[in-house]
Order: structure tokens, then sequence, then C-alpha cells
């Protein structure tokens, strides 16, 4: 018999997708791992076949997702990306079981990985979640990212490095023979390290052409950080299905996007902008001074008005918050979905 569970005195968000949506009290039958009734008008069951759970006018929505998720970050992190490496795997592991732990929590239900420290974290976290050894949501796996030689992260210290397109496809093969099937490419620089600008472009379309179509090989798919509009419009060319940031757009980018629409979403970040630019990391060492030379400020001012571009052109967004630091704690991921343009003062 199936176990059954019934929310009472609920207010349902279906998030459909209807801009005017708004909850509705419903009662929502659960059988098993299933929603088998959402009832507008109320459910009475036998009090003996359910267990019954009044939610006094609590919300009831679906599982969320974030799309650019850093597991590896724990809940203490700050930006000391080589000292996590260097944590004793074991250790290091209860990190992740408690960042999984905290996304469950918080109501998301899916996660992509968009970027591990040590490379099998998202691995043996959905391998654990999946036995039932921890509590966490779906985690679409990936696995160390992946600079140019000469580019942002090319130290090789934290990323895998090729410096052709051979290179490249051999090294996506190797993460999807281990089981990643969410692939990091780094095609921009990041003015937060000043020596590689967020205008600054790496890779090259046969290079990213090589591992879409490796990564496609495997059932798996390719997703890059690139913040500068000439990255982006690159990224769209040659097949890439997320891109991370795209916080400088121009009529070039938008155009590829567009050319692509419904098999490319692009996944802004928006609140990991927007509390630096605001302070938010101040007592972190995030100085103003650092703020302003990352080139932030304008970054944020641009990527607000590339929302509206991109909205126009109807390409698909993914909400993903790039959470872990401490200015973005993990816990508080829904503060990427209250970032509306529409009130914002860059």
């Amino acid at each position: 018999m199936a176990e059954r569970t019934l929310l009472k005195n609920a207010r349902v968000l279906a998030c459909s997708g209807d801009p005017h949506e708004r909850p509705a009290a419903a009662d929502v039958l659960i059988e098993d791992d299933r929603i088998a009734a959402v009832a507008p008008g109320g459910l009475d069951p036998d009090p003996a076949s359910a267990r019954i759970v009044d939610l006094h006018g609590a919300t009831v929505l679906p599982g969320l997702g974030d799309a650019h998720v850093h597991i590896s970050w724990p809940l203490d992190f700050v930006f000391d990306h080589a000292g996590i490496a260097a944590t004793p795997p074991a250790e290091h592991m209860l990190d992740v079981a408690a960042v999984m732990r905290t996304f469950l929590e918080s109501g998301y239900t899916t996660v992509i990985g968009a970027g591990v420290t040590q490379p099998h974290d998202d691995l043996l976290a959905r391998d654990a979640i999946d036995r039932g050894l921890i509590p966490g949501p779906r985690i679409v796996p990936s696995g160390p990212m992946v600079a140019e030689v000469g580019g942002l992260g090319a130290d090789g210290e934290l990323m895998e490095v090729a410096g052709t397109a051979a290179e490249l496809r051999d090294i996506v093969a190797r993460q999807c023979d281990t089981g990643v099937r969410a692939l990091k490419l780094f095609i921009s620089g990041d003015g937060v390290v000043p020596e590689y600008p967020s205008e600054d472009v790496y890779m090259n379309d046969e290079m990213l052409a090589a591992a879409v179509a490796e990564a496609d090989r495997h059932g798996a798919f390719i997703t890059v950080h690139a913040r500068g509009s000439a990255s982006v419009a690159m990224a769209a060319r040659t097949g890439v299905r997320i891109v991370h940031h795209a916080c400088f757009l121009d009529d070039d980018a938008v155009k590829a996007l567009e050319a692509r629409r419904g098999d490319v979403w692009v996944c802004p970040g928006l609140h990991y902008l927007y509390a630096m630019v605001n302070g938010h990391a101040e007592p972190w060492g995030m100085t103003p001074e650092r703020i302003e030379a990352s080139g932030y400020p304008r970054e944020l001012r641009s990527q607000i008005e590339g929302m509206a571009m991109l909205r126009d052109a109807g390409i698909a967004i993914l909400s993903g918050g790039d959470f872990g630091h401490q200015w973005t704690r993990h816990g508080t991921y829904a503060a990427e979905l209250r970032r509306d343009t529409s009130s914002w003062r860059a």
C-alpha cells in the first residue's frame, strides 16, 4: 500500500510560467514520492489512510533548481580555493555533505555543478545521495573546471588546462568517463582578478566545438564562464548549453543566442555582482577600491541592461547564484530570485 501524506490548508504556487499566477488555496495529496492530487476544494480522507499535515496557510511550490553550484565550497568558505583543495578528503566530504543538506533544506531539489575543487566532489555526493546515505538534491555532476593555456586558471593548481582542440577533447572524454555530465570551461576573464579582465576571450571556435561534440558523444554538455560579449557569442555559435554570467552583451552576442533559442540557456548569477558592488564582501577584504578596480560596478549596470535584451529576444534564463562565499552564504540561495532588475539602483 502506498504511503500517503495530505498537506492541508496550503497555498499552492504551481510555477506555471504565467506571470500573473498567484498562490491558491488547496490541499495536496502525496502518495509515496509523487503528488497524486492538488484539490482546490480540499480533501477529507480517512485519517487512518493518510498522515495529515496542517500547513496553516504556508505556501507549497515545486522544488527549486540552481544551475551554478559549487558544492566544494564549505559553509564557512571565504575565497581560499587552494586551501579547500588541500583539505584532507575525508574532512572535506563532511563539508560537502553539509552543503548538500543546506540546499535541500532550502527547497532546492536539483543542482547543476559548475566546477569542483576536489576532482570527485560532485560524483561522490551524487552517489551518496542516491544511496540514501546523506540528504541532498539531485545533482548533475561537474568535474574540475578547464582553462586554456595562458588564460585565467591556467596555473593548473585548481583547473585542468588545454592548449589545443585535441587536448580539450581528451579532458572532456576523461571527465565524462568518470560520470561527469556538466563540464565547465573558462572562456573569459574575470575583473576581480585584474590581470584577466572580463572582456578577455580564451579558447576558440575549434576548441569549443570539439568539446561540445565530445560531450554530446557521452550524453553530457558544456557550460562556460563567459562574462564578455565576444565570449558569449562564441559559446552560442559553437553549441555550448549554459552560458554563465554574460555580463556584457552586444547585438552580435544576442543574435548568436537567439539563433540557438530553445537550446541554450543564460545563467547570470545576478546576486553575486549585486552583493559585491553593494559592499557585502567588504568585511572579507573586498574593499570599495578593489571592487572599483574590478570593473564590477560597470558589469552590474551592463548586466541589468543585458537582462532586458535577453527577455526581449526570448532567450531562456536559468537561476543560478554561484553561492558559497560569506557575502553570498549557503542557505541564502533565494536571494538570486529576488533580484528584480526593475527595482535595482546600480
